[in-house]
């Protein structure tokens, strides 16, 4: 039906351009160019002349407002239809995560200019977890699969702040190693890394989840 759909639509184009090409010509042979050259339409008076050029434009112009309305039905399908499926990712995104090894760079950049930034880089190990949502993609989201996801952010939630709990109560301890500048530059670590978890973790725990029941029910 959809191929039928497509063919009609792409013919009624063809013949409205083939109409105007027609219309254009019958009026520069017959009609002196009215209505397709240059032309002062606050003097324009009808002649029956100019007949074929009109309906060819109020063709034209109906097949494009139809053909406007037909998108804006298409793309509402399309929202409706993703918002019951994951969204579609490339697995190959998750090559970014590599970008965090560029963090280690800050243990060259301290001694050497005082700057700490390269360890911010950590947090881009996060975007491993792109490699496990593009293998998730288009997924159906049924309430399995809902429950999952949910239970997957409680799950990384839970972890992420332990984590963060512990790292604020060992470094607001005082001085770490006997430096102000270590304790910050191991809370910009922990916090990049916790970060990082946050991000990965979810994505991983919902593949993780999901492929368990659904061996669950092959099993069964």
């Amino acid at each position: 039906m959809k191929k039928n759909s497509t063919k009609l639509l792409a013919a009624c184009g063809i013949f409205c351009v083939l109409a105007l090409l027609a219309s254009a010509w019958y009026a520069t042979a017959f009609n002196g160019g009215r209505l397709v050259g240059p032309m002062d339409l606050g003097s324009y008076s009808f002649t029956p002349k100019d007949l074929p050029m009109l309906l060819s434009i109020v063709l034209t112009c109906l097949y494009v407002l139809a053909l406007f309305l037909l998108l804006l039905r298409r793309a509402g399908e399309a929202r409706r239809e993703a918002a019951d499926t994951a969204r579609r990712v490339n697995p190959k995104l998750g090559l970014l995560g590599l970008l965090g090894f560029l963090g280690f760079a800050g243990f060259w950049s301290y001694p050497a200019r005082g700057d700490v930034t390269p360890f911010v880089f950590f947090l881009f190990f996060g975007f491993f977890g792109f490699f496990y949502e593009g293998r998730m993609s288009g997924t159906f989201m049924d309430e399995r699969f809902r429950e999952n996801a949910v239970r997957a952010q409680l799950t990384a939630y839970k972890i992420t702040f332990r984590i963060t709990l512990i790292a604020l109560v060992v470094l607001c301890q005082g001085r770490l190693f006997g430096s102000l500048e270590h304790t910050l530059i191991a809370a910009i670590i922990v916090l990049s890394l916790t970060l990082a978890l946050g991000i990965f973790l979810p994505e991983y725990l919902l593949y993780c989840y999901d492929h368990g029941s659904q061996a669950e029910e092959g099993g069964e």
